[in-house]
C-alpha cells in the first residue's frame, strides 16, 4: 500500500526498516557532499605571504616582534629571514589555526620573531621568503626607525642598568673590577646579558649579588654581575655598550609577589598571575685610560707581574745524607694577575742537583676581586756534606697602589747534610785472606768468572745478514721511534682535549647526540618527539660549531656550517630536517613514524659526522 492510499483511507503510515535506511543514507550522502565541497574550496585556497610589525618606531631599549604569517596551509616550513645586522633576532616560536565559518575552511601559520635594535636610524627590512611545494613567496618591505632612549632620568624608571668601574686609570695588568648593575622596582625575569670586553683578560667573579640601594631617595633592588678585568696594551681601552635583555612582570590584573599564596586568588597561576613585557636595557660605553708601566726602577728580570703580593720557601726536612732527597716549596700568594707569573729559579750554585717540579696554581675567586697563590717545587739532591745554605728565590713585581716596582726574597734556609753510612771505600782481597782489625767491607776474589761474552776468534769472522735477522733489526730500530710518536700523539690529543673547549666540545658531540638518541623512546606524541629531536640536533650543531644555546636559526646554521667548510648537500639536509621538526613541533601531522624521525636524526648526524 503506497503513502498516497494510505493517506486517502485514513490509516496511519508506519515506516518500513527499509525505508529509515534508505532515508539515512540520503541523509550520509548530502554530509559527506558537503564536507569534501568544503575540503576541495579549502584546498582551492591560494597561499598568502605577508609581515607585520607590532609597531614601526622604537628605541634602543625596545624590541619589535617581526610576524611572518603564511595562509592557505599548516605546513609551511620556517621562512627565510632577509639580512638583519643591524638587529639581534631572537626566534618566538610559532602558531598555527584553522578555522570553518559558514563552511568556508582556513588555516595560517604563523612565525615571530624579536628583533633588537643595535644602533639607531631608519632601517628597511627587506623581503622574507617561504618556499611551498616549489614556489616561493615574498614578503613586502618594512621600514623601521630606531631613536635613542628617552631624556627620563634612571630614577624615574622601573628597570635601568648601569656599568661601573673600580678604577679608570689603571696599569697594564692592573686588575680592574667592572660591575654590571640591574636596578628594578618590579619583578623580572628571564634576564639574559650581552657585553664584551676586547683588550681585557677576563675572570668571572663569584655569583651575582642582590642588593638593596637608594637612587635619589628611591629604593631599587639592585642585581650585581661583578668581572675582573686585566688590561692588555697601554692607551684607550672601550668597554663598549652592553646590551641586557629581562621579561618585566605586569601585575597590575594580578598579585603582588609577596602576597600570601592561594590557588584562586589573584596572582595565582589560576588567575593571570601577570604578563610578560620584554624589556632590552643597555649600559653606557665606558673608556678606560690604561696607563703603561713605568721604566724608571724597572728590575732586568721583571715578569709583568701587577699587584700586591708575598712569598715564602720551606723544606721539608733540614737534616739530610748525601745522596737524600729533600723537597724546596715556594710560595707566592697576593691578588694580582697571579696566574700569569713566570718565578725564575734561584742561584744554586755547585752544591745541589735540582729537579723542578711543574707548579700548581689555585684559585681564591672573591665578590669583588681574583686572588690566589702559586707553588712551586724543587727537589734538591745534595752532593756534599757540611753545613750548606739553600739561596733565596727573589721575585719582582709592580705594585700600583704604590706606583713603583717592589723586590722581595724568600729567606736563606740551611741544610745540614750528613757524610752518611754508605761511604766507606770497598777493599778487595785475595781468597782466604784476613784483614782483622780493619774496618770497612771487603769483596773475596772467588775466581775468574768476570770475562768477556766471547773470547775466541770465531767473533771476528764476517756474519751476514739474512732477511729474518734484517727484519728484525728493522723493527728493533723502528719500534722506539713509532711508540714516541704514539705516545706524543695521544698526549697531545688529551692536552687539547683538556685545554681546547672547542675541539673538547666538537670531539663528543657525536657520541653525546647517539646516546640521546638511543634512550629517546619512539612510544610518544609526535610534537613531543619532533621537540626532542630538534634539541638533540641543534645541541649537536653547537657542539661542533663552538656556538652557545640551541636557539640558533636555520641561516644561522647554514652560515656556520658554511665557514666550517661543510658541503651543500649537507647544509641542504640539516636546514631541511630542522624545517621539518619546527614543522611537526607547531603542525604536526599523521603519517610520520616516530621511529622514522629517530633515523632521519641518525642518518643526518652520521652524514655531519663523515670526512669531508
Amino acid at each position: 500500500m503506497s503513502l498516497q492510499t494510505m493517506i486517502k483511507t485514513g490509516k496511519s503510515y508506519s515506516p518500513r526498516p527499509q525505508n529509515i535506511f534508505v532515508f539515512t543514507a540520503i541523509i550520509l550522502l548530502w554530509v559527506l557532499a558537503f564536507f569534501f565541497l568544503a575540503i576541495g574550496t579549502a584546498w582551492s585556497t591560494d597561499i598568502q605571504v605577508t609581515a607585520s610589525v607590532d609597531k614601526q618606531e622604537l628605541t634602543l631599549e625596545d624590541s619589535v616582534i617581526f610576524s611572518i604569517v603564511v595562509e592557505g596551509t599548516r605546513s609551511a616550513p620556517p621562512p627565510q629571514l632577509p639580512p638583519l645586522d643591524s638587529f639581534k633576532v631572537r626566534p618566538r616560536g610559532s602558531s598555527s589555526s584553522f578555522q570553518i565559518i559558514n563552511g568556508d575552511r582556513s588555516s595560517s601559520i604563523t612565525y615571530n620573531f624579536a628583533l633588537l635594535p643595535k644602533e639607531t636610524g631608519t632601517f628597511t627590512i627587506g623581503p622574507a621568503t617561504v618556499e611551498i611545494e616549489g614556489g616561493k613567496y615574498r614578503t613586502a618591505p618594512i621600514t623601521l626607525i630606531v631613536k635613542e632612549p628617552s631624556a627620563m632620568p634612571d630614577s624615574s624608571r622601573e628597570v635601568f642598568a648601569e656599568m661601573v668601574v673600580s678604577n679608570k686609570k689603571p696599569y697594564v695588568q692592573e686588575q680592574v673590577t667592572a660591575t654590571l648593575r640591574i636596578y628594578h622596582r618590579v619583578e623580572i625575569r628571564n634576564l639574559k646579558t650581552d657585553i664584551q670586553f676586547q683588550g681585557f683578560r677576563e675572570e668571572a667573579l663569584k655569583e651575582p649579588v642582590q642588593n638593596t640601594r637608594i637612587v635619589n631617595g628611591i629604593r631599587y633592588h639592585s642585581y650585581e654581575i661583578s668581572t675582573a678585568l686585566f688590561p692588555l696594551r697601554p692607551g684607550k681601552v672601550e668597554i663598549p655598550s652592553g646590551i641586557i635583555e629581562l621579561d618585566q612582570v605586569d601585575r597590575s590584573r594580578g598579585g603582588h609577589p609577596s602576597d600570601s599564596f592561594d590557588p584562586f586568588d589573584r596572582g595565582s597561576i589560576f588567575n593571570n598571575f601577570g604578563r610578560l613585557k620584554h624589556k632590552t636595557l643597555r649600559t653606557k660605553a665606558i673608556t678606560l685610560d690604561v696607563q703603561p708601566l713605568p721604566q724608571r726602577n724597572r728590575p732586568e728580570n721583571f715578569s709583568n707581574l701587577v699587584g700586591d703580593f708575598s712569598i715564602s720557601a720551606q723544606l721539608s726536612r733540614a737534616e739530610v745524607e748525601v745522596g737524600d732527597t729533600t723537597t724546596l716549596t715556594v710560595t707566592v700568594a697576593g691578588q694580582g694577575n697571579i696566574k700569569d707569573i713566570f718565578l725564575p729559579s734561584p742561584q744554586w750554585g755547585d752544591d745541589f742537583k735540582v729537579y723542578e717540579d711543574q707548579s700548581e696554581y689555585r684559585q681564591t675567586t672573591g665578590a669583588r676581586s681574583v686572588s690566589g697563590e702559586k707553588v712551586y717545587t724543587y727537589a734538591l739532591v745534595p752532593l756534599r756534606s757540611g753545613r750548606l745554605q739553600v739561596p733565596v728565590t727573589p721575585l719582582n713585581y709592580f705594585d700600583p697602589t704604590k706606583g713603583d716596582y717592589v723586590s722581595i726574597q724568600t729567606q736563606a734556609l740551611p741544610l745540614t747534610v750528613s757524610p752518611g753510612t754508605g761511604n766507606s771505600k770497598l777493599k778487595i782481597v785475595e781468597p782466604g785472606s784476613e784483614t782483622p782489625g780493619k774496618s770497612g767491607s771487603s769483596i773475596h776474589k772467588v775466581g775468574e768468572d768476570i770475562l768477556p761474552i766471547h773470547t775466541g776468534p770465531e767473533v771476528f769472522e764476517n756474519h751476514n745478514f739474512t732477511t729474518g735477522s734484517g727484519i728484525l733489526y728493522g723493527v728493533g730500530l723502528l719500534l722506539p721511534a713509532g711508540l714516541f710518536f704514539i705516545t706524543s700523539g695521544f698526549y697531545k690529543r688529551q692536552q687539547r682535549l683538556k685545554y681546547d673547549i672547542a675541539y673538547s666540545r666538537s670531539h663528543g658531540a657525536y657520541q653525546q647526540a647517539q646516546k640521546k638518541l638511543s634512550v629517546l623512546s619512539p612510544n610518544r606524541d609526535s610534537r613531543e618527539i619532533a621537540r626532542e629531536l630538534s634539541l638533540i640536533v641543534r645541541e649537536y650543531l653547537g657542539n661542533i660549531l663552538n656556538l652557545q644555546g640551541t636557539a640558533i636559526t636555520a641561516t644561522e646554521v647554514e652560515e656556520k656550517l658554511r665557514k666550517g667548510n661543510f658541503s651543500v648537500e649537507e647544509i641542504q639536509a640539516t636546514q631541511k630536517l630542522l624545517k621539518r621538526y619546527e614543522t611537526l613541533q607547531y603542525a604536526p601531522t599523521t603519517g610520520t613514524p616516530p621511529e622514522e624521525l629517530i633515523q632521519d636524526a641518525r642518518s643526518l648526524l652520521d652524514q655531519l659526522e663523515k670526512p669531508s
